[in-house]
């Protein structure tokens, strides 16, 4: 969370030096906006990761353990069984 929050300090300094600096504005904005994909890239990650379960039988656990009635099979029309 600490590099979250270095990367959105980056940004707003670079945003800074765009507005100080109107021959180099564009390498500046540029500079900004690579810092903003980079501080929610990791806020995204640690949001993902709070939000894992730590175990996969944690994952197991809250499957449904109800019939799941598209799986039945409807009998031959004719009464017949299949072949196999």
């Amino acid at each position: 969370m600490n590099e979250a929050t270095r990367l959105r300090e980056l940004e707003a300094e670079c945003r800074q030096r765009a507005l100080s600096e109107p021959d180099k504005k564009w390498y500046w904005l540029a500079q900004a906006a690579k810092y903003q994909v980079q501080a929610n890239q990791k806020l995204a990650f640690h949001a993902e990761e709070a939000n894992a379960p730590d175990s996969p039988e944690i994952k197991l656990a809250q499957w449904s353990h109800v019939r799941d009635e598209r799986r039945l099979m409807d009998p031959l029309p004719d009464g017949r069984r299949p072949p196999w």
